[in-house]
């Protein structure tokens, strides 16, 4: 009889699983956290310095997560991860100090950042390069998914009291349990490149300089979502009961657009697949300040833009998968989480000042010339990709 540690479907399974896990809590905690410090009575500059703390902790485990994998194994970096997230989780309803839960927030990042990277290089080190789009599409629709409803557990949990804190923590425990039969499995050892060569970060991140510019604009497309497309459809009409709908439309076109994207990128050249798509988002960007949001339609068509301008990421990390092995596809896994934090971090405050100076509409204007960029700097990206058996364009 086959054990479960010897199924690939499983181990796929049971490793997005975990990193579904670790989305949910993200969409359910961070708010809670927020919602809590304002509870408190700390003003929106406290807040913002709390989720920095936060984007700190991305910024460090980024750094650290090749050596800890090289010393550690996949396995125990993962498993580490959960458990000292679960542990912050569980420390935050005991303690009333804004400085230990800065201290908190930063660990509990640091966390969230290397189960994130390890758990994505796993998946990509043990996936078909002939299914990596579809595999990897999978992964991250699941991803959205769970954290859209950690985003809805916040109605109905509430945040106040442990009841949240124990949520998140037990959702982390149970879902790590499927992995456990792997726990003898290093997908990034086993796949070579294991050398502990100094610099590693520094080569793949000038090798694939192109990938780290596509996820940190995702970083942006993500930070501004969440921060400003509230504010933004405000602007243009729509009320306050209704202000997350385009967000939630775009949501949606994210998780339905994985599908198709991932068997199209089984089908031809994903760096070229790559291109097109930057240069479509670019198109729809300039309609969104056409949309009537107050319409089916213009949700409609703000699903379709969701989709088109989240794909550039699922294709960045199934290039990724398709070019490195071992130790470097870690590095590379840890510089997106990197450029993810960067462009999270620095877009928000960037397109704020840019609305605030400009109008509304430079929010989407500003990244179709983001997008447009990007598409450009992609085509100079010549590096020969495998060629796949059922590569059809």
């Amino acid at each position: 009889m086959m054990k479960l540690s010897d199924s690939k479907s499983f181990e796929l399974v049971a490793v997005i699983g975990t990193i579904c896990a670790f989305s949910f809590c993200v969409g359910f905690v961070y708010p809670v956290i927020a919602l809590a410090l304002e509870a408190k009575g700390y003003d929106e500059a406290a807040i913002g310095i709390s989720a920095t703390a936060t984007g700190i902790g991305v910024l460090v485990a980024g750094l650290m997560v090749p050596s800890l994998a090289r010393a550690y194994g996949t396995f125990s970096l993962l498993a580490g991860s959960a458990l000292l997230a679960v542990f912050c989780l569980l420390l935050f309803p005991l303690v009333d100090n804004f400085t230990l839960w800065l201290c908190l927030r930063f660990f509990l990042g640091a966390a969230v950042t290397a189960l994130f990277c390890a758990g994505e290089a796993w998946i990509n080190a043990v996936a078909e390069d002939d299914s990596r789009g579809r595999t990897v599409a999978i992964y991250v629709a699941a991803m959205a998914s769970s954290f859209a409803a950690g985003s809805l557990a916040v109605k109905a949990v509430g945040y106040q009291g442990y009841t949240p804190y124990i949520l998140a923590s037990l959702v982390i425990l149970v879902c790590f349990i499927p992995i456990l039969p792997f726990h003898r499995r290093d997908p990034l050892l086993e796949e070579g490149d294991t050398a502990g060569r100094k610099g590693v970060l520094v080569r793949v991140f000038y090798e694939a300089v192109i990938l780290m510019v596509v996820v940190g604009l995702f970083g942006v497309l993500d930070g501004v979502m969440l921060g400003l497309m509230p504010s933004y459809a405000l602007s243009q009409g729509v009320g306050d009961g209704n202000a997350s709908l385009p967000m939630a439309a775009m949501a949606a076109g994210v998780v339905l657009f994985q599908f198709p994207l991932g068997y199209l990128s089984d089908r031809m050249s994903r760096t070229r697949l790559l291109t097109i798509i930057l240069f479509i988002v670019v198109g729809f960007g300039l309609v969104v300040p056409e949309l009537d949001l107050t319409k089916w339609h213009g949700l409609v068509i703000m699903a379709v833009f969701g989709g088109v301008s989240f794909a550039p990421y699922t294709l960045a990390l199934s290039i990724l998968g398709e070019r490195y092995r071992g130790q470097k596809l870690a590095a590379g896994s840890a510089l997106f989480a990197i450029m993810w934090g960067i462009g999270g971090t620095v877009g928000p405050m960037g397109f704020g000042v840019a609305m605030q100076e400009l109008g509304s509409t430079a929010l989407p204007y500003g990244l179709s010339l983001l997008f447009l960029l990007t598409g450009v700097i992609s085509v100079f990206d010549r590096t020969v990709a495998p060629v796949r058996a059922n590569k059809g364009l």
